[in-house]
């Protein structure tokens, strides 16, 4: 009897070595999601962030570089300028008055410069320096330093000569300014401008115009050089690219004013101009 109860005994202290030994071989429940957990963050390559770009880094990557015009790039960048800046019409500020300007659509590379030198502020602070009463009102320099430094920053260029029928110099034309010398495709000035001013002509006036100068005055125009005025002999001389659509009557005090030998007026007609639309 006492021998069966020592067997009874070792028998159960096997069991239970057997069942304690399975138990310890596995992890619990909490121990392998832990084990998982740290299997997994060794695995796993750490992300790397990109910097976000600032909006100051966004807007210089969306503003485009500047080109300085040169005599073979003109054309070409005036083209794609013209077509991303369709604005026509434009105010100018002066001293005696303001006047509204409406740019032609048919002189494409004058209006797409003009516009091109407004945006810039080219025209910000030059003057009326060339003043003659019943004849025009010329603008866009001044004598300082720091303007032929814009002008060296903007380019150093003519534009090529965009005559049409139909753009006249009468009354309240603008008109660009051009060298008479060693300018046989009589290419424009890129800064200077001028205003008409003009006189009313007769018929007989219209008929030496044509004589003198070597011009063909159609009917049509013969009627507006006859009743706004103008001045005939500049077409086909300059090109007009613009007319001034509000403001006439500042043309007028403008020619009036005092000028020195040079016709370069007493007291300064500064400018300013802005893009209307």
């Amino acid at each position: 009897m006492k021998m069966r109860i020592n067997i009874a005994k070792v028998l159960i202290s096997t069991v239970l070595a057997v069942v304690l030994c399975a138990c310890g071989s596995q992890p619990s429940p909490q121990g392998q999601q832990q084990q998982n957990t740290e299997t997994s963050a060794q695995t796993e390559k750490p992300k790397t962030e990109k910097p976000k770009q600032t909006s100051t880094q966004k807007k210089k990557a969306d503003k485009p570089k500047k080109v300085r015009l040169t005599e073979d790039n003109v054309v070409e960048e005036l083209t794609k300028y013209g077509r991303q800046n369709p604005e026509k019409r434009v105010r100018i500020i002066t001293s005696m008055g303001t006047m509204v300007v409406e740019l032609y659509e048919n002189t494409p590379l004058h209006r797409a410069n003009f516009i091109h030198l407004i945006k810039e502020h080219y025209y910000d602070g030059t003057e009326f320096y060339r003043v003659i009463n019943n004849f025009m009102i010329q603008g866009g320099d001044t004598d300082g330093y720091e303007r032929r430094a814009v002008k060296e920053k903007i380019g150093k260029y003519t534009l090529p000569s965009e005559f049409r029928e139909e753009n006249i110099h009468k009354r309240g034309a603008l008109s660009m300014v051009r060298e008479y010398e060693n300018n046989p495709e009589k290419r424009s000035s890129p800064f200077e401008f001028f205003i008409v001013q003009g006189t009313v002509y007769t018929e007989g006036e219209l008929n030496g115009t044509e004589f003198n100068y070597d011009v063909k005055i159609s009917p049509e125009h013969r009627a507006v050089y006859k009743s706004v005025g103008g001045c005939a002999y500049l077409d086909g001389q300059h090109t007009v690219f613009g007319e001034v659509v509000e403001g006439l009557e500042v043309i007028d005090k403008i020619a009036a004013v005092k000028t020195d030998n040079g016709d370069w007026p007493i007291k300064a007609v500064t400018i300013k101009m802005e893009i209307v639309k």
